[in-house]
């Protein structure tokens, strides 16, 4: 099985929209707070965890990037999905898992007091957040497995014209009709979509 640079690019993206996504949304909501005793304070990911938005814009940029990236770039760009993914999974796990702390900060400036409140409801939102983790993780996984295969950008070099020994009439446009165009010995494997465009944008022929 083959990973394609596209489907690569629009996993990443993906998964940083949803870890964007779901840290907007409410991950705790703590109730019987003193002094508060019958009202609730709500905490979002973004709060319970101030490293997922900024994880989920790296793996979006990261995302971005790869659709331009080449050789080292790619190895790169691999790692920071790595990173960014574990981070958000493993933000996301603490959150769910230790409401308390993760809501400390917005209890007590409701209550006034450092005290925790007597009860943590989770939402379904952190867990979410978590397989975006994930997904995120694994799409830097698939690069760095696959990538290697992925084209090179190929360049094509035109022989130069020459004309024959004698100088006869025509020699010159006869040999530059018949030069190959060759590409670097490097490139091997199917030229993909965006690395058709890239050659288009430089002029050059991709078939």
């Amino acid at each position: 099985m083959m990973l394609k640079r596209r489907t690569a690019v629009l996993w990443a993206i993906a998964a940083g929209a949803i870890i964007l996504g779901t840290g907007a949304q409410t991950w705790i909501e703590s109730t019987q707070i003193s002094g508060l005793p019958g009202d609730s304070v709500t905490t979002t990911g973004n709060q319970a965890a101030a490293v997922v938005p900024a994880m989920a814009l790296v793996g979006m940029a990261a995302g971005i990037a790869l659709s331009m990236a080449r050789r080292i770039g790619r190895w790169i760009t691999a790692l920071l999905l790595l990173l960014a993914g574990a981070a958000t999974a493993w933000s996301s796990l603490q959150a769910a898992l230790d409401p308390a702390a993760a809501a400390r900060a917005q209890v007590s400036e409701a209550s006034g007091t450092t005290a925790d409140a007597g009860a943590y409801a989770v939402t379904v939102w952190p867990w979410l957040t978590l397989v975006g983790g994930v997904l995120l993780f694994l799409c830097g996984l698939a690069v760095l497995l696959f990538g290697r295969r992925w084209t090179a950008t190929r360049r094509y070099e035109a022989a130069p014209a020459t004309g024959t020994a004698t100088g006869a009439p025509g020699a010159t446009g006869a040999t530059a009709a018949t030069a190959a165009a060759t590409p670097d010995a490097g490139d091997t494997g199917d030229l993909d979509e965006i690395d058709a465009w890239d050659e288009l944008s430089r002029g050059q022929d991709p078939t």
